[in-house]
């Protein structure tokens, strides 16, 4: 497998769980979680694009 491929793969793998992490919090209702330079922020995941 070239570097090429594997970039290519990882980056279809990444996409998917993306998706299906938004998803599974719209069907929850639970707000989506990050952090950022040590601070907490709540998102709605209904205004993520997918």
């Amino acid at each position: 497998m070239s570097e090429r491929e594997l970039e290519t793969k990882l980056s279809i793998g990444l996409k998917q769980s993306y998706r299906k992490l938004v998803e599974q919090h719209r069907r929850d209702n639970q707000p989506l979680i990050f952090c950022e330079n040590g601070q907490v922020t709540y998102v709605d995941p209904f205004t993520v694009a997918l």
